[in-house]
């Protein structure tokens, strides 16, 4: 597959067919939750969009030796990148709290066009050579805007206009958008096979780390805001679970630097994984995610 197809049309495509979906299941309550219980939704937008970009700064420049320090950024783009909606699939496994699941999702998606290009400019250019990444905070605001809320709001005016429809498609768009990520990183494999191996003994485990302690800091978080046990689970998952098509979207159409795609490849593999073992733990151990706490206002 050309580097420029992948770039040009599949990954749009891919993060494009992500975005309708998150639309299609969007309500009006996902925003009342805010309000309605502002501790839990709190709690998960400063795990997802504080403690989580700390997280990548702290694995990409200082706990790693990668060859690059665009490799290490890669981990700050990541760590910067909204949630999945595979986390609302993960924690109704895990008998978390969907509607808080589906309300962090589509909150920080929403903000993301907005945060993430100001946030990665200052990061970025505070690391030396990191600061060699160009990004144009405006043009990146109107991609970013272009390619996640309107497709957004194509998902959320065919549900307004049909409903049941809307209903019937959103699990052929959660499979076809997985199948769309699998299929980019199996291509961005294919390409930059070179980079990949010469990175493997880095790259893998510094990602393994960064989505256990995406896990973690959000349950730890949760818990520090005494939200309930489901809560702290959709927490813990929502920040776990990344949008990696919109990191590499990122990192190979709007950046287009090869070594910014290592860290997204790795970490959409290995969250998968981690997802599933926090599930079973969750399922196992209910204590873990706290049974006994308060009721979050």
């Amino acid at each position: 597959m050309e580097s420029s197809i992948l770039s040009a049309v599949i990954l749009p495509l891919a993060l494009a067919t992500i975005m309708i979906g998150i639309g299609l299941e969007l309500k009006k309550d996902d925003f009342l939750l805010l309000f309605q219980k502002p501790k839990s939704v709190i709690a998960g937008l400063i795990a997802q969009m504080l403690l989580l970009p700390l997280l990548g700064i702290l694995v990409g420049f200082y706990l790693f030796d990668f060859s690059s320090p665009l490799i290490g950024a890669g981990f700050v783009i990541i760590a910067l990148s909204p949630g999945g909606v595979t986390s609302n699939l993960f924690t109704l496994l895990a008998k978390g709290d969907l509607a808080l699941a589906v309300t962090l999702t589509v909150i920080v998606s929403v903000i993301t066009p907005f945060w993430f290009p100001v946030a990665a400019a200052l990061i970025l250019t505070a690391v030396e050579g990191a600061d060699a990444i160009k990004l144009d905070i405006l043009k990146t605001i109107i991609e970013l805007f272009a390619i996640t809320l309107i497709p957004i709001v194509i998902g959320m005016f065919i549900k307004y206009k049909n409903e049941a429809f809307a209903v019937r498609m959103q699990k052929m768009v959660k499979t076809l958008s997985t199948i769309f990520l699998v299929l980019v990183i199996v291509a961005l494999v294919i390409k930059h096979r070179d980079i990949l191996m010469a990175n493997l003994v880095s790259v893998a485990p510094a990602s393994l780390l960064l989505v256990v302690l995406a896990f973690v800091v959000g349950l730890l978080v949760a818990k520090i805001f005494s939200t309930t046990a489901a809560q702290s689970r959709a927490i813990s998952i929502s920040v776990g679970i990344q949008n990696g098509t919109l990191a590499l979207y990122i990192a190979a159409t709007i950046l287009g630097i090869p070594e910014l795609t290592l860290a997204a490849m790795f970490y959409s593999l290995i969250m998968f994984v981690v997802g599933f073992a926090a599930v079973t733990l969750f399922n196992k151990y209910p204590s873990l995610s706290g049974e006994n706490a308060v009721v979050a206002a």
